[in-house]
This record gives structure tokens, sequence and C-alpha cells, in this order.
């Protein structure tokens, strides 16, 4: 009779051994941490700055330039006269020029103060 080699008992041990096992305990997901009832979430802060200049240069644009009663600035008037404005601004400057833009025409021709 011929004997089985090493190699080959060793391997049916092995699998043998870890069939029986459950799957760690440590890998789960963490429990999340809670206030008041709800997930904290961390989130990296948001340099705002750019927005807010940009906004507050577009509005006192828009306020320039805008003819009491006359037409509002659509979306589109204010978009391309925000890429006129923005030469080396940051993307938020641009769409906060535009938010301002439209807010300064709308409260010159509807007489807002």
């Amino acid at each position: 009779m011929k004997r089985a080699p090493l190699s080959a008992i060793l391997i049916v041990v092995i699998a043998l051994v870890g069939c029986g096992r459950p799957p760690p305990t440590a890998l789960a997901t963490p429990e999340p941490e809670m206030k008041k009832g709800h997930p904290v979430v961390h989130v990296p802060p948001v340099e705002t700055r750019p927005f807010e200049d940009g906004y507050n240069a577009g509005f006192e644009y828009g306020k320039k330039h805008a003819v009491p009663h006359g037409a509002l600035a659509t979306e589109e008037d204010a978009k391309r006269v925000a890429r006129e404005q923005a030469a080396g601004q940051p993307d938020r400057w641009e769409r906060g020029f535009a938010e301002g833009y439209a807010d300064g025409v709308r409260n010159v021709v509807t007489g807002q103060k």
C-alpha cells in the first residue's frame, strides 16, 4: 500500500482546521457617533470667502448697471456678466458674482432698498 505524501496530509489538515471558525468580530462596522438621536457626520470646513466676495462685488455691480423699472437679469445674463468680471478669480467667486448681480439688478428694477 502506498502512503500519502506529507504535503497532501498537511493541506487536508489546514483545510479542516479553517472550516469551523466563525468570522472575526473585529471587522464589524463600528457604531456611529450619536448626538441627540442623530448620527454625527464630521465634514471638513469649506472656504466660503470667495463666494461672499463675489456676491458683494456682483451686488454692487448690478445696482450700478441696472435701470429702474427695466428688465430683470436672466440667469444666462448673470452668468455671462460674471464670466466677464471673474478674470482669474476662483469658481466660487464667479457663482457668487452671478447671484449678487441678479439680486442687485432685482433691487433696482423693483425699487427695493
